[in-house]
């Protein structure tokens, strides 16, 4: 008769007796929802903005997301044959790297594929954010009132007033592909209402029934 994988002993070292109870109680959780759901996925994330995510959270309350402590995780769910605490549980353990998540659900696989498939947000980049795209702004009339003149000089536009208009006198990149943003350029992407980054949610694998399935 094969050993039963459900009563694991896990060893938490070099932590403290509070640290230990937390990690305990983690694993407990997480266990706990393996038993409880019918699938477990693992998913992947760019750009996490807490507003969309909670929408997530939400459209999913019945279910359960855990993200962080992938370490705590990988030991829950056991990283080899010998301590996985369900068959193949492993293979889920060995993506949980960075910045992904675990989703403990009964709801329908082609719904939950369904729902990620072409999950995709589009946000305002912050300071220090890559960007994929090079945004200029020509020089010339510009859109914003006259109102704004002094901000938009304190944000390194060289902008004067003409005929009652705002008026770029020489050409401003607000955004350069593979150069991180300035807060400046990040501000003036707000302003010129120019998302360029995106929120993104990416299924890497199914586990159910003792069988994992990348995805």
């Amino acid at each position: 008769m094969p050993v039963s994988k459900r009563n694991k002993i896990v060893s938490l070292t070099k932590t403290g007796s509070k640290g230990k109870q937390l990690k305990s109680k983690m694993i407990e959780v997480l266990r706990a929802a393996v038993d409880e759901y019918a699938r477990v996925y693992v998913f992947s994330f760019n750009n996490l903005r807490s507003t969309k995510f909670r929408e997530v959270r939400m459209h999913f309350k019945e279910s359960k997301i855990f993200m962080g402590k992938n370490s705590v995780a990988q030991i829950a769910l056991g990283k080899t044959t010998e301590d996985e605490y369900k068959d193949n549980l492993k293979n889920v353990s060995k993506l949980l790297e960075g910045n992904v998540g675990l989703l403990f659900t009964s709801r329908a696989d082609e719904e939950i594929l369904d729902y990620f498939q072409n999950y995709d947000h589009p946000e305002y980049a912050k300071a220090g954010a890559i960007p994929d795209e090079t945004v200029v702004i020509p020089a010339g009339e510009l859109v914003f009132p006259v109102s704004m003149l002094d901000e938009l000089r304190k944000l390194g536009l060289i902008v004067e007033v003409d005929n009652g208009k705002l008026t770029l006198r020489e050409p401003y990149t607000a955004a350069a592909v593979g150069t991180p943003l300035t807060p400046e350029q990040a501000r003036i992407l707000v302003k010129l209402e120019k998302p360029i980054i995106s929120f993104t949610i990416k299924l890497l694998c199914r586990w159910e029934d003792n069988e994992y399935h990348e995805l």
